[in-house]
């Protein structure tokens, strides 16, 4: 077996592998026999086929999948030998390869096409770059307060409502005469005051009582298909009842009491914390908000460094390979689509080698310990408050096993513990202009930097 590999421009090559009779024949004759034991034909026991009639009749399929196999397997190693960093995969190059008699032939020639990654450098060192340390202020800890006391409140029935409050009551369909309609949709029902969004309507809830009537447009009210349809208990695609009037008799109006600012409340609230005054519960409710803000800002911080670093260093692409890679890999695209969009292929690809060429610079990988010990660290504040024993400890380790077991949440942690990596080498060797800002300021910011990057890409 022969493999090379020809340039064919800066970034991209073609490897040639050539196939001979010996590279593959032994185990062509090994799947034949074993096929043997297995083939059952009329006049023949089974396992006894004559082993001349079972290559006659399958020869040809086990010498393609023995070469096809052989190919593969050669081609990965190839890559990983010569150390060769490719971008997507390579893509069979159907013009150079011979046809394939795999019923006559003996010997092959394969040709690949492969896209090389382009090698860029990056000193971060170099790079100054705005941080936002978003203040949490005073009046947004007065409104964390009044929310947490509202969410551990009471539940009580008032006679008259008002904005907050939830209405149970009777809806039935009416007609353009406000008269109910036969077979109409009838159903009980809650409705959230402030989920209303036409203050015509809203002003009618409020200040009624148990046993009125109100007629109103739950669509034109609320805005809102999906609720609206749950909320009639009907299917999307009924149109008709969905944009109609309804009458909606009320029976009980719920709201929630604020609970008190008291040890029992702070308890409640903090059940693994000694938190006993108001000073101390603000206290919490602001590192809640500091960190909170905080992965607003680095985040924010992230997208910016990684644009600045995309539309300052010079990243070139083997385009013609990476457009053919494209159609392989979603067929469903036409060339034509992927002409059209192929600035943003282009961009998410070069992002691509940018993230890898900083962790390769920057030793960063997670492996599978990292990703249960996240789980392990996760499941020990939640039910243990972050205190564990031997016997704790065990039954981590086994709701951390357990939890591996689902594939699509183990790559979102991958995720979130690789973008953390990424997010310290970023604060780690960039320079930092620290900005303090409130935190209604840093999303007028966050806005602005948006709106720019969008007209830049128009």
């Amino acid at each position: 077996m022969n493999i090379s590999k020809e340039s064919t421009g800066d970034l991209s090559a073609t490897i040639k592998i050539e196939v001979a009779d010996q590279d593959y024949g032994e185990q062509v004759e090994k799947s034949l026999r074993e096929l043997q034991k297995k083939t059952s034909l009329k006049g023949f026991r089974p396992g006894k086929v004559p082993f001349g009639l079972v290559k006659k009749m399958y020869e040809k399929s086990a010498k393609a999948e023995e070469v096809n196999k052989l190919i593969s397997d050669k081609l990965n190693n190839y890559i990983r030998d010569e150390k060769l960093d490719i971008l997507g995969y390579p893509i069979a190059n159907m013009e150079k390869t011979t046809s394939l008699d795999f019923e006559n032939d003996t010997d092959f020639t394969f040709y690949f096409d492969i896209g090389l990654t382009p090698e860029i450098d990056l000193n971060l060192e170099e790079v100054t770059m705005d941080y936002y340390d978003i203040e949490v202020e005073e009046d947004k800890i007065d409104g964390y307060v009044e929310d947490t006391r509202k969410r551990y409140g009471n539940p009580v029935n008032p006679e008259t409502a008002q904005k907050g409050d939830v209405i149970k009551g009777e809806i039935e369909q009416i007609d353009a005469e406000g008269n109910l309609l036969e077979d109409g949709v009838k159903n009980t029902t809650s409705l959230s005051i402030d989920f209303i969004k036409d203050e015509n309507v809203q002003k009618e809830f409020i200040g009624s009582s148990a046993g009125d009537e109100i007629k109103f447009n739950p669509l034109k009210a609320t805005g809102n298909e999906h609720e609206v349809t749950h909320m009639l208990a009907i299917k999307a695609d009924e149109r008709e009842k969905l944009e109609s009037d309804y009458k909606f008799t009320i029976s009980e109006i719920t709201r929630m009491e604020p609970a008190t600012l008291n040890e029992d409340f702070y308890k409640q609230v903090y059940p693994n914390d000694d938190v006993k005054t108001e000073a101390e519960f603000r206290n919490k409710l602001r590192g809640e908000s500091n960190q909170y803000f905080q992965k607003e800002s680095d985040n924010f911080f992230v997208h910016e460094v990684i644009e600045k670093l995309l539309h300052e260093t010079e990243i070139n692409l083997p385009d013609e390979f990476v457009k053919r890679w494209l159609a392989e890999a979603d067929q469903e695209k036409s060339l034509e689509e992927i002409e059209n969009n192929y600035d943003t292929y282009s961009k998410s690809l070069k992002q691509q080698v940018l993230i890898s060429k900083l962790a390769k610079d920057n030793n960063i990988k997670v492996e599978r310990e990292d990703i249960k010990d996240h789980i392990k660290k996760t499941f020990s504040r939640y039910y243990f408050g972050g205190m564990e024993d031997e016997d704790k400890t065990k039954q981590l380790d086994t709701i951390a096993e357990s939890y591996m077991q689902n594939q699509e949440e183990v790559n979102k942690i991958y995720d979130q513990l690789y973008d953390e990596q990424i997010r310290e080498v970023f604060k780690s060797k960039i320079k930092l202009n620290h900005i303090s800002v409130s935190y209604d300021d840093f999303i007028k910011k966050v806005n602005e930097h948006h709106k720019h990057h969008h007209h830049e890409h128009e």
